[in-house]
């Protein structure tokens, strides 16, 4: 290894093992979307779509939960191959890729089901 990268090895482990819990924490959720709420369109073709909450409801147990979820501009929204837009989620069944920041709900990625 080359003496001048060599003290930099430990800077570089210590950045990869903060940022794994974040990678490792993300969880997928199935449920129907009841609500949406936008904050922020981009229609350019460098980022695309919306960005703000949706509200997803699905069952936990016997009973029905309601989560907020906080959709960031450019998190990929799909329908098989199709990209869909976060308004048009609304009464649909999804699955959301999902991490915790904050204490939120922070989507991550969404497909939209058949």
């Amino acid at each position: 290894m080359n003496a001048l990268l060599r003290p930099l090895l430990p800077i570089g482990t210590a950045v990869l093992f903060s940022q794994a819990p974040a990678l490792l924490a993300q969880e997928r959720i199935e449920g129907k979307v009841v609500g949406t709420m936008l904050t922020h369109c981009d229609m350019s073709v460098k980022i695309g779509g919306c960005a703000g909450t949706m509200k997803l409801e699905r069952k936990a147990g016997d009973k029905t939960e309601e989560l907020t979820i906080n959709v960031p501009l450019g998190t990929p929204i799909r329908k098989g191959t199709e990209t869909v837009y976060l308004p048009a989620l609304r009464g649909k069944t999804v699955i959301v890729t999902h991490a915790m920041e904050k204490n939120e709900r922070v989507a991550r990625a969404i497909e939209q089901l058949k």
